[in-house]
């Protein structure tokens, strides 16, 4: 019976992590930006990986900081602007925004940024996401 729990157990782990990983797997890291910031709005940028995405991401770790005028560079010389953006709270990963026209190479993303709570100065990791 001993026996029978510890493989039931381990069966039931090894299809969790199988299965979250597949899930995981589709997105990937396109690049990320480190903010130190105040009460004022900072503008930043992140270089991407240059791979051709369909939707992007964030994930904001650290304080909480609203991301504004947040615009997409495409290799072909285009950009795309996100009119609507929701800001994720700390840890938690965004909506997810499509790529006007489908499947493009990405090259970098613009966004202006400020701390959302009254503190007055801080430290975020802004990290994008691509699929």
């Amino acid at each position: 019976m001993r026996n029978f729990k510890g493989v039931f157990v381990m069966m039931t782990i090894a299809t969790l992590l199988v299965a979250g990983s597949a899930v995981a797997g589709d997105w990937q890291k396109l690049g990320k930006k480190g903010l130190v910031f105040n009460n004022s709005q900072k503008t930043a940028s992140i270089s991407t990986n240059g791979v051709a995405v369909s939707q992007v991401a964030f994930k904001v770790s650290g304080g909480w900081v609203r991301l504004t005028d947040v615009t997409l560079n495409f290799e072909d010389g285009s950009s795309q602007t996100i009119a609507d953006f929701k800001n994720p709270r700390p840890s938690m990963t965004s909506d997810s925004i499509a790529i006007d026209g489908g499947p493009k190479t990405l090259t970098s993303i613009d966004f202006s940024c400020r701390a959302v709570s009254s503190a007055t100065q801080g430290r975020a990791t802004v990290l994008a996401l691509g699929q």
